[in-house]
């Protein structure tokens, strides 16, 4: 559940609900199934997703596979790791989740591995495309806030002093 909802249940803790705190729980509740319907429309398309933004990602960076041993499956294989983060944090509609048990983590491994961060905005502004593509408009507005998200982040690094991309 969401930072807020937890602070929202903490603060209720010994007492019943005030009547604005019932809205809050109920307007969430409410909005799950609807957060459900698009978490499920990403796990239908995720596999052509990623295949197509590595395809194009290996099409733009072809060079990459010199600096990087199994530079593609890896770039799939973080991809995907952001991806159903970002699909995790949506239904808890937390963005803070999402900083906090991958974004900051992933931009370290990026920056640590001599990625640029032009490379890490073009991967991961490729991933939002390529989901919008794949969803219905609506339920896309709901998972493009992290989406969005990760492009801020992960792509917030200096440059490397030895570039490997």
């Amino acid at each position: 559940m969401n930072t807020r909802m937890n602070k929202l249940l903490t603060s209720a803790d010994g007492r019943y609900f005030t009547t604005d705190e019932r809205q809050v729980l109920l307007a969430y509740a409410e909005s799950l199934p609807r957060r459900f319907r698009a978490a499920d429309q990403v796990e239908e398309k995720e596999e052509a997703v990623l295949r197509d933004v590595v395809g194009e990602l290996q099409k733009r960076h072809a060079d990459f596979t010199k600096y990087h041993d199994q530079a593609w499956a890896r770039v799939y294989r973080d991809v995907q790791l952001v991806l159903r983060a970002d699909v995790h944090a949506m239904v808890a509609d937390d963005a803070g989740q999402l900083d906090d048990r991958i974004l900051y983590w992933m931009r370290t491994m990026f920056a640590a591995n001599s990625f640029t961060p032009a490379f890490v905005r073009d991967c991961f502004s490729l991933l939002r495309e390529r989901v919008r593509g794949q969803m219905a408009a609506e339920d896309f507005e709901l998972l493009r806030p992290y989406l969005d998200r990760n492009v801020e982040v992960l792509a917030d690094f200096p440059e490397p002093a030895a570039r490997a991309v």
